[in-house]
């Protein structure tokens, strides 16, 4: 009799410590940004946080872990939305220097393919002295290093 009194002791930890295991999970942003959730822990170097779940056979469950759930779900979205936004801002600045770079090249090429440049100033038009087209040059060449790398 004692013997089985201590065995299902043993058992009834053991079932204990693996319901309790199981509801122990991982929460990650992979590299696409995208947040995962796991009972299984995330590859080395990840950084990650552990997220305790309720019971499945628990009926504790209250509004405020429903409203937290929802709080952490409504925080995943908003940052989700912030990392597009940043995403978007990067393609436009992208896009900006691209034409950055090629307008800068284009002034470079007329600046340095012919001898003589004249430019447009209001509705008149003028020669650039030699001094004033050098210092376009180096304008052009600084431009060309600020956007094309």
């Amino acid at each position: 009799m004692a013997k089985t009194g201590i065995f299902l002791a043993i058992v009834s930890v053991l079932l204990f410590s693996a319901v309790h295991a199981a509801s122990t999970a991982y929460k990650w942003v992979d590299a696409s940004g995208k947040t995962i959730y796991s009972q299984t822990p995330p590859p080395v170097g990840v950084p990650y946080q552990i997220v305790e779940q309720p019971d499945a056979h628990s009926s504790s469950l209250t509004n405020n872990s429903d409203s937290s759930l929802k709080d952490q779900v409504a925080k995943a979205d908003e940052a989700r939305a912030q990392k597009k936004e940043e995403q978007q801002r990067l393609a436009e600045s992208d896009q900006i220097k691209k034409e950055n770079c090629a307008q800068a090249n284009t002034n470079l090429t007329a600046l340095t393919s012919r001898g003589q440049v004249t430019i447009k100033e209001g509705d008149l038009y003028r020669k650039l002295t030699e001094e004033e087209r050098q210092a376009k040059i180096a304008e052009a060449k600084s431009q060309i290093s600020e956007f094309c790398n």
